[in-house]
């Protein structure tokens, strides 16, 4: 009974005054007229959560498999994953993702940490570009994965994309900075929905 009584005097304290983890602020490089399609999509209720995406794609406009990751202000964390067919008149297959809340606090912990180092401040002209050294290449590359990042929080939203960052990460290439951000990031958030 005395150990019960200690636990409780040291957790209530702390229970009491700790708050739920908020939604940093983020530089978001576009504005919409409408909040983004993705509240109505999995039905959220808070239109001000913060949904981060994630796809690789073979093909050139269809990303086959996107991961979504939503935060919302009181602290939860909820996955979503879209399966979406290269067939132009097929619905997307929604399936929500159990995310285990012992687990939030690391997703928090990235969340906040690309957005205070500026993760998230991307120069999407810079991921395109390949320099003189790659047009060699351009012949060479037949396959390849095409990066599909995006951060989307009410009417905001930010999206990069770029094909086969990782191979242009060298210093000799232009824009080797942002492709190296994009890649740590996107791997930081997939890692987070393999379970």
């Amino acid at each position: 009974m005395r150990k019960l009584q200690c636990c409780l005097l040291i957790l209530l304290p702390i229970l009491a005054f700790s708050q739920a983890p908020q939604i940093p602020k983020i530089d978001f490089k576009s504005n919409a007229e409408e909040v983004h399609r993705y509240v109505e999509l999995f039905g959220l209720n808070d239109a001000d959560a913060l949904v981060v995406r994630i796809a690789y794609s073979k093909l050139p406009h269809i990303e086959p498999e996107s991961n979504y990751i939503v935060y919302f202000n009181n602290g939860k964390v909820r996955r979503y994953r879209i399966n979406e067919s290269a067939q132009p008149m097929a619905s997307p297959k929604i399936k929500r993702v159990r995310v285990q809340k012992k687990k939030y606090s690391e997703y928090w912990a990235f969340l906040n940490l690309c957005a205070s180092e500026g993760k998230f401040n991307i120069d999407q002209s810079q991921l395109a570009t390949l320099g003189e050294k790659a047009n060699s290449w351009k012949n060479a590359i037949s396959g390849g994965q095409t990066y599909t990042f995006g951060l989307y929080q009410g009417e905001n939203y930010t999206e990069y994309k770029s094909f086969l960052p990782s191979m242009f990460t060298d210093e000799e290439y232009p824009g080797y900075e942002d492709k190296r951000k994009l890649i740590y990031v996107m791997e930081g958030f997939k890692t987070l929905t393999e379970d």
